[in-house]
Protein backbone atom coordinates (compact mmCIF):
# COMPACT_ATOMS: atom_id res chain seq x y z
CA UNK A 1 0.00 0.00 0.00
CA UNK A 2 1.59 3.23 -1.17
CA UNK A 3 -1.25 5.74 -0.84
CA UNK A 4 -4.47 5.41 1.15
CA UNK A 5 -7.41 7.79 0.83
CA UNK A 6 -9.93 7.71 3.71
CA UNK A 7 -13.37 9.34 3.60
CA UNK A 8 -14.96 10.00 6.99
CA UNK A 9 -18.19 11.97 7.49
CA UNK A 10 -18.33 13.35 11.04
CA UNK A 11 -20.01 16.74 11.12
CA UNK A 12 -21.19 16.62 14.73
CA UNK A 13 -18.76 14.63 16.83
CA UNK A 14 -15.27 13.18 16.95
CA UNK A 15 -15.88 9.44 16.84
CA UNK A 16 -15.55 8.66 13.13
CA UNK A 17 -12.49 10.83 12.65
CA UNK A 18 -10.74 9.42 15.72
CA UNK A 19 -11.49 5.86 14.65
CA UNK A 20 -10.21 6.37 11.11
CA UNK A 21 -7.12 8.18 12.38
CA UNK A 22 -6.42 5.16 14.61
CA UNK A 23 -6.59 2.91 11.56
CA UNK A 24 -4.30 5.32 9.67
CA UNK A 25 -1.78 5.16 12.51
CA UNK A 26 -1.74 1.36 12.41
CA UNK A 27 -1.44 1.33 8.61
CA UNK A 28 1.64 3.58 8.74
CA UNK A 29 3.15 1.34 11.40
CA UNK A 30 2.89 -1.65 9.07
CA UNK A 31 3.69 0.27 5.89
CA UNK A 32 6.07 3.10 6.90
CA UNK A 33 6.26 4.46 3.34
CA UNK A 34 2.47 4.69 2.94
CA UNK A 35 0.93 8.16 2.68
CA UNK A 36 -2.58 8.61 4.09
CA UNK A 37 -4.98 11.43 3.21
CA UNK A 38 -8.13 11.67 5.35
CA UNK A 39 -11.03 13.62 3.85
CA UNK A 40 -13.61 14.61 6.47
CA UNK A 41 -15.85 17.44 7.62
CA UNK A 42 -15.31 17.11 11.37
CA UNK A 43 -15.20 20.58 12.97
CA UNK A 44 -12.48 19.41 15.38
CA UNK A 45 -9.33 17.93 13.91
CA UNK A 46 -7.13 15.47 15.85
CA UNK A 47 -3.36 16.06 16.11
CA UNK A 48 -2.32 14.42 12.84
CA UNK A 49 1.13 15.94 13.17
CA UNK A 50 1.80 13.11 15.62
CA UNK A 51 1.24 10.50 12.90
CA UNK A 52 3.92 10.45 10.18
CA UNK A 53 2.78 10.53 6.55
CA UNK A 54 -0.86 11.35 7.47
CA UNK A 55 -2.67 14.54 6.54
CA UNK A 56 -6.23 15.84 6.61
CA UNK A 57 -8.44 17.64 4.08
CA UNK A 58 -11.31 19.53 5.72
CA UNK A 59 -14.63 19.59 3.86
CA UNK A 60 -17.40 22.12 4.59
CA UNK A 61 -19.40 20.72 7.49
CA UNK A 62 -22.95 19.38 7.25
CA UNK A 63 -25.02 18.03 10.14
CA UNK A 64 -27.60 15.26 10.09
CA UNK A 65 -31.00 16.37 11.43
CA UNK A 66 -33.24 13.41 10.56
CA UNK A 67 -33.26 9.96 9.04
CA UNK A 68 -32.14 11.34 5.67
CA UNK A 69 -32.21 15.08 6.31
CA UNK A 70 -29.16 17.29 6.61
CA UNK A 71 -28.42 20.97 7.16
CA UNK A 72 -25.48 23.17 6.41
CA UNK A 73 -23.13 23.36 9.39
CA UNK A 74 -21.04 26.41 8.56
CA UNK A 75 -21.28 28.03 5.13
CA UNK A 76 -24.27 30.31 4.28
CA UNK A 77 -25.34 28.02 1.43
CA UNK A 78 -28.08 25.51 0.80
CA UNK A 79 -27.23 21.93 1.71
CA UNK A 80 -27.55 20.87 -1.95
CA UNK A 81 -24.91 23.42 -2.92
CA UNK A 82 -22.63 22.30 -0.12
CA UNK A 83 -22.99 18.65 -1.16
CA UNK A 84 -22.15 19.56 -4.77
CA UNK A 85 -19.06 21.44 -3.58
CA UNK A 86 -17.99 18.57 -1.32
CA UNK A 87 -18.45 16.02 -4.13
CA UNK A 88 -16.15 18.05 -6.40
CA UNK A 89 -13.52 18.43 -3.68
CA UNK A 90 -13.60 14.70 -2.93
CA UNK A 91 -13.30 13.77 -6.62
CA UNK A 92 -10.43 16.20 -7.16
CA UNK A 93 -8.63 14.90 -4.07
CA UNK A 94 -8.95 11.37 -5.45
CA UNK A 95 -7.76 12.35 -8.94
CA UNK A 96 -4.76 14.31 -7.66
CA UNK A 97 -3.71 12.05 -4.79
CA UNK A 98 -4.08 8.91 -6.95
CA UNK A 99 -4.49 6.37 -4.12
CA UNK A 100 -4.03 2.67 -4.66
CA UNK A 101 -6.42 1.96 -1.77
CA UNK A 102 -9.60 3.81 -0.72
CA UNK A 103 -11.37 3.33 2.62
CA UNK A 104 -14.90 4.74 2.95
CA UNK A 105 -16.16 5.10 6.51
CA UNK A 106 -19.79 4.74 7.59
CA UNK A 107 -21.68 5.55 4.36
CA UNK A 108 -21.33 3.44 1.17
CA UNK A 109 -22.10 6.42 -1.09
CA UNK A 110 -21.30 9.22 1.35
CA UNK A 111 -23.68 11.82 2.75
CA UNK A 112 -26.59 12.22 0.32
CA UNK A 113 -24.66 10.27 -2.31
CA UNK A 114 -21.74 12.68 -2.54
CA UNK A 115 -19.24 9.86 -3.17
CA UNK A 116 -20.94 8.62 -6.33
CA UNK A 117 -18.77 10.71 -8.73
CA UNK A 118 -15.61 9.29 -7.14
CA UNK A 119 -16.99 5.74 -7.01
CA UNK A 120 -18.06 5.95 -10.66
CA UNK A 121 -14.60 7.08 -11.66
CA UNK A 122 -13.02 4.26 -9.68
CA UNK A 123 -15.20 1.52 -11.17
CA UNK A 124 -14.97 2.72 -14.77
CA UNK A 125 -11.22 2.09 -14.83
CA UNK A 126 -9.86 -1.35 -15.67
CA UNK A 127 -6.95 -0.85 -13.29
CA UNK A 128 -8.51 0.63 -10.22
CA UNK A 129 -7.62 1.01 -6.54
CA UNK A 130 -8.82 -1.44 -3.94
CA UNK A 131 -12.01 -0.14 -2.34
CA UNK A 132 -13.18 -0.92 1.21
CA UNK A 133 -16.05 0.11 3.46
CA UNK A 134 -15.81 0.38 7.25
CA UNK A 135 -18.85 0.54 9.54
CA UNK A 136 -19.15 1.07 13.27
CA UNK A 137 -21.02 -1.54 15.30
CA UNK A 138 -24.46 0.11 15.03
CA UNK A 139 -25.58 2.66 12.42
CA UNK A 140 -29.29 3.09 13.21
CA UNK A 141 -32.45 1.06 13.37
CA UNK A 142 -32.09 -1.59 10.62
CA UNK A 143 -35.35 -0.59 8.92
CA UNK A 144 -34.17 3.02 8.70
CA UNK A 145 -30.75 2.11 7.30
CA UNK A 146 -32.20 -0.24 4.70
CA UNK A 147 -34.75 2.35 3.57
CA UNK A 148 -32.19 5.18 3.32
CA UNK A 149 -29.61 3.02 1.56
CA UNK A 150 -32.22 1.80 -0.92
CA UNK A 151 -33.33 5.39 -1.64
CA UNK A 152 -29.71 6.50 -2.24
CA UNK A 153 -28.84 3.44 -4.33
CA UNK A 154 -26.20 2.42 -1.79
CA UNK A 155 -26.86 -1.31 -2.18
CA UNK A 156 -26.06 -1.09 -5.89
CA UNK A 157 -22.72 0.54 -5.09
CA UNK A 158 -21.85 -2.04 -2.43
CA UNK A 159 -20.93 -4.47 -5.23
CA UNK A 160 -17.96 -2.20 -6.05
CA UNK A 161 -16.34 -2.78 -2.65
CA UNK A 162 -13.62 -5.37 -2.16
CA UNK A 163 -14.53 -5.90 1.49
CA UNK A 164 -16.47 -4.52 4.45
CA UNK A 165 -14.94 -4.05 7.90
CA UNK A 166 -17.26 -3.79 10.91
CA UNK A 167 -15.83 -2.19 14.04
CA UNK A 168 -17.85 -4.24 16.49
CA UNK A 169 -18.56 -7.79 17.65
CA UNK A 170 -21.07 -10.06 15.96
CA UNK A 171 -22.05 -11.49 19.34
CA UNK A 172 -23.26 -8.07 20.52
CA UNK A 173 -24.89 -6.86 17.31
CA UNK A 174 -24.89 -8.64 13.94
CA UNK A 175 -24.64 -5.65 11.61
CA UNK A 176 -24.15 -7.88 8.58
CA UNK A 177 -27.54 -9.50 9.08
CA UNK A 178 -29.28 -6.35 10.35
CA UNK A 179 -28.34 -4.21 7.36
CA UNK A 180 -28.28 -6.91 4.68
CA UNK A 181 -24.65 -6.56 3.63
CA UNK A 182 -23.51 -10.02 2.49
CA UNK A 183 -25.79 -10.39 -0.55
CA UNK A 184 -24.13 -7.27 -1.99
CA UNK A 185 -20.57 -7.18 -0.66
CA UNK A 186 -18.05 -9.75 0.52
CA UNK A 187 -16.12 -10.48 2.56
CA UNK A 188 -17.79 -8.90 5.60
CA UNK A 189 -15.41 -9.09 8.56
CA UNK A 190 -16.06 -8.20 12.21
CA UNK A 191 -12.85 -6.58 13.46
CA UNK A 192 -13.85 -5.89 17.11
CA UNK A 193 -14.20 -2.40 18.59
CA UNK A 194 -11.58 0.12 17.49
CA UNK A 195 -9.89 2.68 19.70
CA UNK A 196 -6.77 4.78 19.54
CA UNK A 197 -3.68 4.49 21.67
CA UNK A 198 -3.79 5.23 25.37
CA UNK A 199 -2.12 8.65 25.75
CA UNK A 200 1.25 8.64 27.42
CA UNK A 201 0.79 12.08 29.00
CA UNK A 202 0.63 12.17 32.81
CA UNK A 203 -2.68 12.36 34.65
CA UNK A 204 -4.06 15.85 35.30
CA UNK A 205 -2.54 17.51 38.33
CA UNK A 206 -4.72 17.54 41.43
CA UNK A 207 -5.79 15.60 44.45
CA UNK A 208 -6.13 11.82 44.36
CA UNK A 209 -9.72 11.96 45.61
CA UNK A 210 -12.27 9.96 43.58
CA UNK A 211 -13.65 11.90 40.61
CA UNK A 212 -17.08 11.77 39.03
CA UNK A 213 -16.44 12.66 35.39
CA UNK A 214 -19.20 14.13 33.22
CA UNK A 215 -18.61 14.13 29.46
CA UNK A 216 -20.48 14.19 26.18
CA UNK A 217 -18.00 13.31 23.45
CA UNK A 218 -17.44 16.20 21.06
CA UNK A 219 -19.99 18.18 23.04
CA UNK A 220 -22.19 19.48 20.24
CA UNK A 221 -25.32 18.18 21.97
CA UNK A 222 -24.02 17.51 25.50
CA UNK A 223 -25.39 20.67 27.13
CA UNK A 224 -28.73 19.20 28.24
CA UNK A 225 -27.04 16.33 30.06
CA UNK A 226 -24.39 18.49 31.72
CA UNK A 227 -26.82 21.21 32.77
CA UNK A 228 -29.14 18.57 34.23
CA UNK A 229 -26.18 17.22 36.18
CA UNK A 230 -25.65 20.66 37.75
CA UNK A 231 -29.34 20.71 38.67
CA UNK A 232 -29.05 17.23 40.22
CA UNK A 233 -25.86 17.85 42.15
CA UNK A 234 -27.43 19.56 45.21
CA UNK A 235 -29.58 16.45 45.71
CA UNK A 236 -26.46 14.30 45.81
CA UNK A 237 -24.21 16.33 48.10
CA UNK A 238 -25.10 14.40 51.24
CA UNK A 239 -22.94 11.30 51.36
CA UNK A 240 -21.10 12.07 48.13
CA UNK A 241 -17.33 12.05 48.54
CA UNK A 242 -16.51 12.56 44.86
CA UNK A 243 -15.16 15.68 43.23
CA UNK A 244 -16.94 16.43 39.94
CA UNK A 245 -15.37 17.44 36.64
CA UNK A 246 -17.30 18.38 33.49
CA UNK A 247 -15.73 18.09 30.03
CA UNK A 248 -17.67 20.26 27.58
CA UNK A 249 -15.99 18.88 24.45
CA UNK A 250 -14.48 21.03 21.70
CA UNK A 251 -17.70 21.26 19.66
CA UNK A 252 -19.99 22.69 22.35
CA UNK A 253 -21.31 26.14 21.34
CA UNK A 254 -19.63 29.00 23.19
CA UNK A 255 -22.86 30.26 24.78
CA UNK A 256 -23.52 26.85 26.31
CA UNK A 257 -19.93 26.55 27.59
CA UNK A 258 -20.20 29.98 29.18
CA UNK A 259 -23.44 28.98 30.90
CA UNK A 260 -21.84 25.87 32.41
CA UNK A 261 -18.76 27.84 33.50
CA UNK A 262 -20.87 30.48 35.21
CA UNK A 263 -23.03 27.94 37.03
CA UNK A 264 -20.07 25.78 38.06
CA UNK A 265 -18.43 28.59 40.01
CA UNK A 266 -21.24 28.75 42.54
CA UNK A 267 -21.25 24.95 42.88
CA UNK A 268 -17.47 24.52 43.01
CA UNK A 269 -17.41 22.21 40.01
CA UNK A 270 -14.44 22.07 37.67
CA UNK A 271 -15.34 22.63 34.01
CA UNK A 272 -12.76 21.85 31.33
CA UNK A 273 -13.53 23.41 27.96
CA UNK A 274 -10.45 22.68 25.86
CA UNK A 275 -10.14 18.89 26.21
CA UNK A 276 -10.28 16.90 22.96
CA UNK A 277 -8.95 13.64 24.40
CA UNK A 278 -10.72 12.46 27.54
CA UNK A 279 -8.44 9.53 28.39
CA UNK A 280 -6.33 11.36 30.96
CA UNK A 281 -9.44 12.31 32.90
CA UNK A 282 -10.95 8.85 32.44
CA UNK A 283 -7.91 7.25 34.02
CA UNK A 284 -8.39 9.43 37.08
CA UNK A 285 -12.18 9.06 37.33
CA UNK A 286 -13.85 6.45 39.51
CA UNK A 287 -17.26 6.88 37.83
CA UNK A 288 -18.48 8.47 34.61
CA UNK A 289 -21.70 10.15 33.49
CA UNK A 290 -21.73 10.24 29.72
CA UNK A 291 -23.59 9.98 26.44
CA UNK A 292 -23.55 6.80 24.37
CA UNK A 293 -21.18 7.65 21.55
CA UNK A 294 -19.02 4.85 20.16
CA UNK A 295 -15.62 6.20 21.19
CA UNK A 296 -16.61 7.60 24.57
CA UNK A 297 -18.36 4.42 25.63
CA UNK A 298 -15.54 2.16 24.48
CA UNK A 299 -12.94 4.35 26.19
CA UNK A 300 -14.84 4.14 29.47
CA UNK A 301 -15.04 0.35 29.16
CA UNK A 302 -11.37 0.03 28.28
CA UNK A 303 -10.57 2.03 31.41
CA UNK A 304 -13.00 -0.25 33.31
CA UNK A 305 -14.97 2.63 34.82
CA UNK A 306 -18.45 2.54 36.26
CA UNK A 307 -20.57 4.44 33.76
CA UNK A 308 -24.08 5.82 33.66
CA UNK A 309 -25.01 6.43 30.03
CA UNK A 310 -27.72 8.83 28.87
CA UNK A 311 -27.80 8.23 25.10
CA UNK A 312 -28.57 10.84 22.47
CA UNK A 313 -32.28 11.05 21.67
CA UNK A 314 -31.69 11.34 17.93
CA UNK A 315 -31.65 11.83 15.02
CA UNK A 316 -30.67 8.14 14.88
CA UNK A 317 -31.37 5.29 17.30
CA UNK A 318 -27.68 4.30 17.34
CA UNK A 319 -26.78 5.44 20.87
CA UNK A 320 -29.99 4.13 22.40
CA UNK A 321 -29.48 0.73 20.78
CA UNK A 322 -25.84 0.46 21.84
CA UNK A 323 -26.60 1.57 25.40
CA UNK A 324 -29.38 -1.00 25.76
CA UNK A 325 -27.21 -3.84 24.45
CA UNK A 326 -24.29 -2.90 26.69
CA UNK A 327 -26.57 -2.53 29.73
CA UNK A 328 -27.99 -6.00 29.08
CA UNK A 329 -24.42 -7.33 29.38
CA UNK A 330 -23.90 -5.47 32.70
CA UNK A 331 -21.24 -3.25 31.14
CA UNK A 332 -22.97 0.03 31.99
CA UNK A 333 -26.03 1.49 33.66
CA UNK A 334 -28.31 3.51 31.41
CA UNK A 335 -31.00 6.18 31.74
CA UNK A 336 -33.45 6.79 28.91
CA UNK A 337 -33.04 10.38 27.62
CA UNK A 338 -36.81 10.83 27.83
CA UNK A 339 -36.53 10.28 31.60
CA UNK A 340 -33.67 12.73 32.11
CA UNK A 341 -34.67 14.97 35.02
CA UNK A 342 -32.58 16.20 37.97
CA UNK A 343 -34.39 13.84 40.35
CA UNK A 344 -33.99 10.77 38.13
CA UNK A 345 -30.36 11.59 37.38
CA UNK A 346 -29.49 12.08 41.06
CA UNK A 347 -31.09 8.75 41.91
CA UNK A 348 -29.30 6.85 39.13
CA UNK A 349 -25.94 8.42 39.97
CA UNK A 350 -26.32 7.46 43.62
CA UNK A 351 -26.87 3.86 42.54
CA UNK A 352 -23.90 3.99 40.16
CA UNK A 353 -21.46 5.23 42.79
CA UNK A 354 -22.15 2.13 44.91
CA UNK A 355 -22.46 -0.45 42.11
CA UNK A 356 -19.28 -2.55 42.09
CA UNK A 357 -20.74 -4.92 39.50
CA UNK A 358 -20.40 -2.36 36.68
CA UNK A 359 -18.71 -3.08 34.39
CA UNK A 360 -18.77 -6.86 34.33
CA UNK A 361 -15.12 -7.34 33.37
CA UNK A 362 -15.76 -10.85 32.09
CA UNK A 363 -18.12 -9.46 29.45
CA UNK A 364 -15.88 -6.68 28.11
CA UNK A 365 -15.67 -6.85 24.28
CA UNK A 366 -12.25 -6.96 22.56
CA UNK A 367 -11.04 -3.56 21.38
CA UNK A 368 -8.22 -4.33 18.97
CA UNK A 369 -10.26 -3.37 15.90
CA UNK A 370 -7.82 -0.78 14.52
CA UNK A 371 -4.97 -3.27 14.62
CA UNK A 372 -7.02 -6.08 13.05
CA UNK A 373 -8.41 -3.79 10.35
CA UNK A 374 -4.97 -2.49 9.38
CA UNK A 375 -3.64 -6.04 9.00
CA UNK A 376 -6.58 -6.93 6.76
CA UNK A 377 -6.30 -3.77 4.68
CA UNK A 378 -2.58 -4.19 4.11
CA UNK A 379 -3.05 -7.84 3.20
CA UNK A 380 -5.92 -7.17 0.82
CA UNK A 381 -4.08 -4.26 -0.80
CA UNK A 382 -1.05 -6.47 -1.37
CA UNK A 383 -3.26 -9.02 -3.12
CA UNK A 384 -3.62 -6.80 -6.20
CA UNK A 385 -6.16 -4.67 -8.03
CA UNK A 386 -9.85 -4.34 -7.33
CA UNK A 387 -12.27 -7.09 -8.24
CA UNK A 388 -14.69 -6.93 -11.11
CA UNK A 389 -18.30 -6.08 -10.43
CA UNK A 390 -20.38 -9.18 -9.76
CA UNK A 391 -24.09 -9.85 -10.39
CA UNK A 392 -26.17 -7.84 -7.97
CA UNK A 393 -28.90 -9.23 -5.76
CA UNK A 394 -32.18 -7.40 -5.83
CA UNK A 395 -32.73 -5.04 -2.87
CA UNK A 396 -36.13 -6.68 -2.44
CA UNK A 397 -34.39 -9.96 -1.66
CA UNK A 398 -32.65 -8.33 1.28
CA UNK A 399 -35.23 -5.80 2.41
Amino acid sequence: MRRLLIYSQDGMGLGHLRRTSSVAREIVRQEPDCGVLIVSDSPATPPFDQIPNVDYLKLPTIVKTGRSDWRNGTLPMGVEQVIALRAKLILEAYRTFRPDTVLVDHMPVGALGELKPMLDRITERRRRPKLFLSLRDILDDPAVVRAVWTHLGAYEYLRCYDGVLIFGCKEIFNADEAYGLSPFAEPVVFCNYALGEVPSAPRPAGEDDPVLLVMGGGGADAFRLEETFLDALPMMRVGMDHAAVILTGPNMPRRERDTLLARSKSQRIRVETGVQDSMDWLRRASSVLMMGGYNSLCEALRARKRALVVPRRGPSAEQRMRSRLFAERSLIRTLDPRDLTPDALAEELARLLHDDGIPDVAGLPPMDGAQRASVLLCGWAEAGGGRAARPLASPAEVI
